[in-house]
């Protein structure tokens, strides 16, 4: 489920938030690391049970028209399609989604009558809305293409959702955005075998490889940072170090300590993941210099023979 970047964002709050605290304890910070990657799995299985519970509220409200003493022909015969929608009904119906549901303690029962209600109209007021219950279409294509849309276009602004989850767990701000993109990618990607029995992906793909490959990126990035401290200031040119951002620093300590560390990450690979994540976590100014620091220190370790690689990450491959 969490991919090596989102294990390298994870680590680079982590990192960020040690050296805010200036804590020594390191052993205590690794696990506060770990619990945070289980946050960010448990908002995404929030955001799912979000949506379940948008369907169960229209479905309920379809209902309730239908009762009522002079209901309309709208009211009778209802627009069924978003209620219909095969992936919100297949996770409804989803047996393991419902056990995380229940482990997580997760539930809707104190916002049924207002924020979901309000977050309901304001998806029905959205073009996209609109045009997918209006398109004539029924696919499990429309049906993603529909949801993938909405969730990329109004859930990464959607200050009253935002506040939702803070008010629940702290822990969820700093995963918003992140959480957000990773139930996109995964609606975006959900096949359409999915259904009730379909198991959910678990938080890491393997559990023993990543949890060793982010805990040893968050330990090494702190032990050596007075030594990739020097190197950068040895190598800078047109900057003033004292003046970087610690969040640039710290990517580019992380950068070294891939380097350095990780001996079957390519250089490229490694350039590559933390210029992509300097594009969330920096300015354009800092991203530049980001990305031009670590292929000069790239360089340099690999003429001090300090830049190992084996196998599929040799350097020169």
């Amino acid at each position: 489920m969490l991919n090596r970047r989102f294990l390298r964002v994870k680590a680079l709050q982590s990192i960020y938030a040690y050296h805010q605290s200036e804590s020594s304890n390191l052993p205590q910070a690794e696990k506060l690391l770990l619990a945070g990657v289980d946050d960010l799995y448990k908002l995404f299985v929030y955001q799912l049970s979000f949506w379940v519970e948008i369907r169960q509220f229209a479905e309920r409200r379809i209902e309730e028209n239908k009762q009522k003493h002079f209901p309309t022909e709208e009211d009778l015969n209802p627009n069924m399609k978003f209620v219909n929608n095969r992936i919100l009904k297949a996770l409804d119906d989803n047996k393991h989604l419902a056990q995380l549901v229940d482990q997580y303690k997760i539930t809707w029962v104190d916002s049924r009558e207002d924020f979901i209600r309000n977050m309901f109209a304001k998806l029905v007021e959205t073009p996209e809305y609109q045009e997918y219950m209006s398109n004539g279409k029924d696919s499990f294509s429309d049906d993603k293409h529909f949801l993938a849309t909405v969730i990329e276009t109004y859930m990464p602004e959607n200050g009253l959702l935002y506040d939702y989850y803070s008010d629940r767990d702290l822990s969820f701000n700093s995963d918003y955005q992140l959480a957000i993109y990773l139930l996109w990618k995964y609606i975006s990607e959900l096949p359409a075998s999915f259904d009730e029995f379909s198991m959910l992906p678990p938080v890491y793909k393997n559990e023993e490889d990543d949890k060793a490959f982010v805990t040893k990126l968050f330990e090494k990035t702190i032990l050596h940072a007075d030594e990739y401290m020097e190197l950068v200031k040895a190598n800078i040119s047109n900057w003033d170090y004292d003046r970087l951002a610690l969040m640039d620093k710290i990517l580019i300590f992380m950068a070294l300590t891939e380097f350095c560390e990780f001996h079957s990450i390519p250089v490229k690979v490694t350039i590559n993941e933390y210029i992509e994540i300097s594009k969330f976590y920096s300015t354009p100014e800092s991203r530049r210099f980001v990305n031009g620091m670590l292929d000069r220190l790239s360089m340099i370790l690999k003429e001090e023979g300090k830049l190992v690689k084996t196998g599929l990450g040799l350097v020169d491959k």
